[in-house]
C-alpha cells in the first residue's frame, strides 16, 4: 500500500508537520486490509522448519520468555529444541520473527514503499497464541514504528513519556496517555522513543515496520525478482 493511502484520512502533510516523532495515532479500518501480509499457515510452515538437518532455517526466531526477557535463537547461549519452543508457545510465550520482510513479496514491497519516505527499515512479526500472552514490558523503540494489525485483537498502552538519556522506567514511573484497542486491519503509528506496551486480547499476528530516518543509513533495497519458470 502506498504511504499516502495508509495515512488517509490524516494525510502525509499533516503527519510530517504535526505528528511525526511527536504523537502516536491509529487509523481504524472497516475491513482487514492487511489480511494478505502474513497468515497463521505461513507461521506454521516457518516453525516446522526448525532444526531440520544441519542448516539454520529459522535464523530470526525469538520468543518472549515467562520472565519477560527475550530469547534469541541466533544470539542466546541457551539452545532450545522444537518441543521446548512448542511448550513455551502453548504456555503463552509470544513469538517474534525479526528481519522478516523477505518472507513474502507483500512485506518486501511494503518496505520499499516506506523507504520512499524513510531510510532503510525492516519488518518484525509478532505472534501470540492466546489472550494475556507474555509480551515485552514497557519499552520504547529507537525508530519510528508503523504497526499493521493482521489477526486477532490487541490492546496498546501508550505512555506520555519519551526516552531521555537511555532511561527505562518502571510502570509506576510513567503515565498512561491512551489505551487503544486494535482490530484486524487497523494501523498504529508509534514515534521513536515513546514508551508503550501491548496486551493480547486473543490470538494475534501484528507486523511492525520500522525505519531509520532518510539519509542516515543510505541504502537501496534490491528489487523483488520473479524466479518462477
Amino acid at each position: 500500500m502506498k504511504f499516502e493511502d495508509l495515512l488517509n484520512p490524516i494525510g502525509v502533510e499533516k503527519f510530517n508537520d504535526e505528528l511525526k516523532g511527536k504523537k502516536a495515532f491509529y487509523i481504524k479500518s472497516a475491513k482487514n486490509i492487511f489480511k494478505d501480509y502474513y497468515s497463521w499457515k505461513e507461521l506454521d510452515n516457518y516453525l516446522n522448519q526448525y532444526r531440520i538437518g544441519s542448516w539454520d532455517r529459522t535464523p530470526q526466531l525469538q520468543m518472549v520468555m515467562p520472565s519477560g526477557r527475550k530469547w534469541c535463537k541466533k544470539k542466546s547461549q541457551k539452545h532450545r529444541d522444537r518441543e521446548e519452543i512448542l511448550d513455551l508457545w502453548n504456555q503463552g510465550s509470544s513469538i517474534i520473527l525479526t528481519l522478516s520482510e523477505f518472507l513474502n513479496e507483500t512485506m518486501w514491497k511494503q518496505c520499499q514503499e516506506f523507504e520512499k519516505h524513510y531510510g532503510i527499515g525492516q519488518a518484525n512479526i509478532y505472534c501470540s497464541k492466546q489472550a494475556k500472552a507474555k509480551t515485552f514490558p514497557i519499552h520504547a523503540d529507537s525508530t519510528d514504528n508503523f504497526l499493521f494489525h493482521v489477526r486477532g485483537k490487541i490492546r496498546w498502552y501508550i505512555y506520555e513519556e519519551f526516552v531521555t538519556n537511555n532511561y527505562h522506567p518502571k510502570e509506576e514511573d510513567v503515565t498512561v496517555s491512551r489505551i487503544i484497542e486494535l482490530d484486524e486491519g487497523d494501523l498504529l503509528y508509534i514515534p521513536k522513543g515513546l514508551f508503550h506496551r501491548v496486551e493480547t486480547l486473543s490470538p494475534r499476528i501484528s507486523i511492525s515496520f520500522h525505519f531509520q530516518e532518510k539519509g542516515k543509513h543510505p541504502y537501496k533495497r534490491n528489487d523483488w525478482y520473479d524466479w518462477k519458470p
